[in-house]
């Protein structure tokens, strides 16, 4: 049982890796999103958009420097921009979203003062598309639709704004075009975050299952292990219970056979406790053959005659482990409680199957009802199932 907690330990200690280096993988792949916020108004501010007029309106109309100065600043308020989106993406990852409103108000006025002060520039307006893949992977779908409508309205005011004295009909076809080409490429790049986003989720979720799986193993094992010791402990107490009131009896009629049971006694309390020692090892195996002799010897020492057919019939290595248990378990409760005076064992063999049957000719002790299985038959019955089996028990 040690041994599968260490594995246990092991494992979580190597999922744990592997699920910090997943992380760092998805963080990478999402905050590339952000990194545009940055790229595409220092772009712009860099002239190097497609078009040959100044990159910001309030640039062409200053003088000196001062264009300089406010591309700068819009290039600054990027960097806002992206680190407040960057946030935003980290809660649906490794941040708790306790923060989620704030960084989304924070960034949307980061974004309002980047296009604002860069102007109408290609390059600038695509801030609020990247914006907007940013913070839609978070909220249900009508945060996403509100998203949607802060982007349109950054990212196409600007130019409407250039172009308020044009004819109405221009107007429409440039706000219609634009509207197309910010739904287009923020819907690519939604789809990859979210894409991203379900990719970590699957992980998390991988991870989760197999660290259950892990716990489940361990709890499963001592399980096991607290239904033998229950099993083997079981019936060699009941067993030394017998045999030294059967010589407590003897002591002052025939000293002798008084002391041929206390040496049973000593042999049983031997052999138990190196079953105990070897089903802590986890190296147990419980021979059939064996265990019905020993069975039959502690039986007739109780005083109920004991036959046992069959014992050595071939069947493959777990069935007759199976059936051993059985056999021990069905006399054990044939010592605990019934006042049996004959008890048949029997094996045998029906085409592929062990039929393992105990049948007593004592009555029930206590009430005589229907009782569910106690703690023996409940781990014996969940052994035979593991095997295939099934086991029936009864009054």
């Amino acid at each position: 049982m040690a041994d599968h907690d260490t594995a246990a330990l092991a494992h979580s200690d190597r999922s744990g890796r592997r699920i910090d280096r997943a992380r760092r993988i998805v963080l990478a792949l999402s905050l590339s999103t952000p990194a545009f916020c940055v790229l595409a108004p220092a772009f712009a501010a860099t002239n190097l958009g497609a078009t040959n007029e100044p990159l910001t309106t309030f640039a062409s109309r200053a003088p000196g420097g001062a264009g300089v100065a406010l591309s700068a600043a819009g290039v600054l308020c990027s960097f806002v921009l992206a680190y407040s989106s960057m946030r935003v993406i980290r809660t649906r990852i490794d941040r708790p979203a306790s923060s989620l409103g704030r960084d989304v108000v924070l960034s949307y006025l980061a974004l309002l003062a980047t296009v604002g002060l860069l102007g109408p520039n290609p390059a600038a307006l695509s801030a609020p598309q990247f914006w907007a893949a940013s913070v839609a992977v978070t909220g249900g779908a009508r945060h996403k639709v509100g998203y949607t409508v802060l982007m349109l309205a950054a990212g196409i005011a600007p130019v409407l704004g250039e172009i308020a004295g044009a004819p109405l009909r221009e107007i429409l076809s440039v706000g219609a075009w634009l509207v197309v080409l910010h739904m287009l490429v923020f819907g690519v790049m939604l789809a990859s975050n979210a894409a991203i986003i379900a990719l970590w989720d699957l992980v998390t979720e991988a991870h989760a299952a197999r660290d259950a799986q892990a716990r489940l193993a361990v709890t499963e094992e001592r399980l096991r292990f607290a239904r033998d010791m229950h099993d083997l402990l079981g019936h060699s107490l009941s067993a030394l219970a017998v045999k030294s009131e059967l010589a407590a009896r003897l002591a002052e009629i025939e000293p002798q056979a008084a002391a041929r049971e206390m040496s049973a006694v000593q042999h049983l309390a031997r052999d138990a406790l190196r079953e105990v020692r070897t089903a802590v090892s986890g190296y147990r195996d419980v021979d059939l053959a064996a265990e019905a002799a020993g069975v039959q010897a502690v039986l007739t020492a109780a005083g109920v005659r004991c036959t046992v057919t069959g014992a050595d019939v071939d069947v493959p290595a777990e069935q007759r482990s199976v059936a051993s248990w059985v056999v021990r378990e069905g006399t054990t409760n044939v010592l605990r409680h019934s006042s049996a005076k004959n008890c048949a064992v029997t094996l045998r063999r029906d085409v592929g199957t062990l039929v393992t049957e105990v049948f007593d000719d004592g009555t029930q002790q206590g009430d005589g009802g229907d009782e569910p299985f106690g703690n023996g038959l409940a781990g014996l019955a969940e052994r035979v199932s593991a095997a295939g089996g099934a086991l029936t028990a009864g009054p």
